[in-house]
């Protein structure tokens, strides 16, 4: 099978017209096309307007290629788009097979053993974004403030937590730890037992909330690894799409009413009255009625075959494209 494979490294109206002008003139040439896209999902402007990836998708779905990447399309039309699991970027057993990350893992303290009297979650915002700005204004004012180690960087990393067990970045917690040609290990993927030990349960903030699709990182990994019940700022349909996954959610606990919810502030809204909703019960309860569900999601997500489809697709491909460079 003669088969092209174009790598998204990035995003912006000049790499999609690349890939436009590429596919034009090239697909025809090829029983196949295979596109790695890049996380969190290509974004572009054209026109004063703004798209995605989706778009990009059902611009070309007459055409024979197929799209890989470690997103979800929340629209109800059939696409050629197909999940993988990159969340870790060195892969879903990095906690089993790092370590360092293994080392973190063992320095969690198991629920049982924690005092009732700690915060009940954690929320680790990360660098700013206008969304972050908003939603930190309206924790503060909301009775849930009280109950979360919450921690926003913003644009200087120091500003951030870091216990004695992680390592600090320079600059962002996207960077890798070590050198990136050579190992795909970033500050972000790291556990901060501390962190964890003195709260618990997660609240995390995907990197994307877009109406048309969810994507998956290591903020949702952690938790899932750890055995933590979460919630999730994110796009409307997040749970909807780890369900689909295979994933389970808490829904017999946790009320995610809020996953429905198209409009963002409402629906970040809804996910803070939830928070505080779970803390009215007991921890040990909570814990004990979700031991099922957190189980199956830390064996799903590291035994579960993930990106095998992916990488049979990309074997013995006759030309490889990279869109960032270009190199073609």
């Amino acid at each position: 099978m003669n088969k092209l494979f174009i790598n998204f490294n990035s995003g912006g109206i000049e790499v999609v017209e690349k890939f436009r002008n590429l596919i034009n003139n090239d697909y025809k040439k090829y029983d196949q096309i295979i596109v790695s896209l890049t996380e969190p999902g290509i974004m572009y402007s054209e026109y004063n307007v703004y798209y995605s990836f989706i778009d990009l998708i059902e611009e070309n779905i007459d055409k024979n290629i197929i799209y890989y990447g470690c997103n979800y399309s929340n629209i109800s039309k059939k696409l050629p788009l197909y999940f993988v699991n990159y969340m870790f970027h060195k892969g879903p057993h990095l906690y089993k097979t790092d370590s360092m990350c293994v080392n973190l893992l063992k320095h969690c303290i198991p629920f049982y053993k924690k005092s009732k009297n700690i915060k009940k979650w954690d929320f680790l915002m990360g660098g700013k974004t206008e969304i972050k700005d908003w939603l930190l204004k309206n924790i503060k004012s909301h009775d849930i403030f009280s109950e979360i180690f919450l921690t926003y960087y913003r644009d200087d990393v120091k500003t951030g937590h870091w216990s004695n067990f992680v390592k600090i970045p320079k600059n962002h917690t996207a960077e890798t730890i070590y050198d990136r040609y050579k190992n795909l290990l970033r500050y972000s993927d790291l556990i901060d037992p501390e962190i964890y030990n003195q709260t618990f349960y997660t609240a995390l903030i995907e990197t994307t909330n877009h109406p048309d699709f969810c994507v998956f990182t290591e903020k949702t990994a952690k938790p899932i690894i750890a055995k933590r019940p979460f919630v999730v700022f994110g796009s409307p349909g997040q749970l909807n799409a780890l369900q689909k996954l295979g994933f389970r959610t808490f829904s017999t606990i946790i009320d995610e009413s809020y996953d429905l919810e198209i409009d963002n502030q409402l629906r970040f809204k809804k996910v803070l009255d939830a928070m505080q909703e779970l803390n009215n019960k007991d921890p040990l309860d909570v814990y004990e009625k979700l031991r099922e569900v957190l189980e199956h999601n830390k064996k799903h997500f590291e035994e579960t075959d993930w990106n095998s489809a992916f990488l049979n697709s990309v074997k013995n491909y006759n030309k490889k494209v990279d869109l960032n460079n270009f190199n073609y």
